[in-house]
């Protein structure tokens, strides 16, 4: 059975008493992560409220995760392509003699 961490953090001036099974250092850095993206959005706007600043927030994390899941999957499909050109090459023998030449 996970230990479930509590912790108290800040975001954004108000604090807040966090309880998950994540560590201790993960959960505080999730809050800072988020009280820096309120604090970015809060600082472009002219006259913000709270929650158009945590909405705005939790848009801009949202972007940052799918931008970084999608570049994750391009990557993911580009090592398929290769790993699938190098097993044609291997069959079709185009590169066979490689691996194939005796130790001296």
């Amino acid at each position: 059975m996970k230990e479930i961490s509590k912790v108290n953090v800040t975001i954004f001036g108000s604090t807040y008493n966090i309880q998950g099974d994540a560590p201790i250092e993960y959960i505080s850095s999730l809050a800072r992560y988020v009280d820096k993206k309120m604090d970015e959005v809060s600082s472009n706007m002219k006259s913000p409220n709270l929650l158009q600043i945590a909405v705005l927030a939790a848009l801009n994390i949202a972007d940052e995760y799918h931008q970084l899941k999608r570049l994750d999957n391009n990557q993911s499909d580009d090592i398929t392509k290769r790993a699938s050109a190098l097993i044609s090459m291997l069959e079709e023998g185009l590169i066979g003699d490689i691996l194939d030449k005796p130790k001296n």
